[in-house]
């Protein structure tokens, strides 16, 4: 893949933290962080301009997060912005040991990693709107479906251990 900008972003819940470097000068990174939400989208593309970052020719990288990517992965591929998502343990594997560990030093090693696997990686689409909708349904299902499993169990469990309880243990008040 040939582009300029490669874009690390480290997604928690509430914020992106946004590390960038330039294919001519790959060991300096610049950081900010954003929203996760639609605003901060914009204010992230609007931050980039500014840098003088052509987004078309940038290549977004994020760690694999369940729905917390759902968002910026679909406003990405609205905007028509190339991004792809990279499994943790494969990113930490790749990356070797390493020393501390906070969002501004997560993006700026998503970044890097960007940068050195740039050949290999493959931008990816998000599927459809219906699609993702019965995959989240199904997640939900199994989420139910684990808790109905855990809450009969620990009836049980109770059950069976008030079955061993002799009455004479039982203290009663007067």
């Amino acid at each position: 893949m040939e582009k300029e900008w490669f874009i690390g972003v480290d997604v928690s819940k509430a914020t992106l933290d946004l590390a960038f470097c330039h294919v001519n000068n790959p060991n300096q990174f610049v950081y900010c962080h954003f929203e996760n939400g639609t605003s901060g989208f914009k204010k992230m593309l609007t931050w980039l301009k500014k840098q003088g970052i052509t987004t078309q020719n940038s290549f977004f990288c994020m760690e694999h997060t369940g729905h917390y990517t759902l968002a910026l992965c679909c406003f990405l591929q609205d905007e028509n912005l190339l991004f792809t998502l990279v499994s943790p343990l494969h990113l930490k594997k790749t990356l070797g040991i390493t020393r501390g560990k906070n969002d501004k030093l997560d993006a700026k090693r998503i970044s890097q990693f960007t940068f050195l696997h740039r050949h290999l990686l493959k931008p990816m689409r998000m599927p459809s709107a219906c699609l993702l909708k019965l995959k989240n349904l199904m997640t939900f299902r199994d989420r139910l479906v684990k808790t109905n499993t855990s809450l009969k169990n620990a009836i049980q469990d109770l059950k069976n251990i008030l079955d061993l309880v002799d009455n004479s243990f039982i203290i009663k008040q007067s």
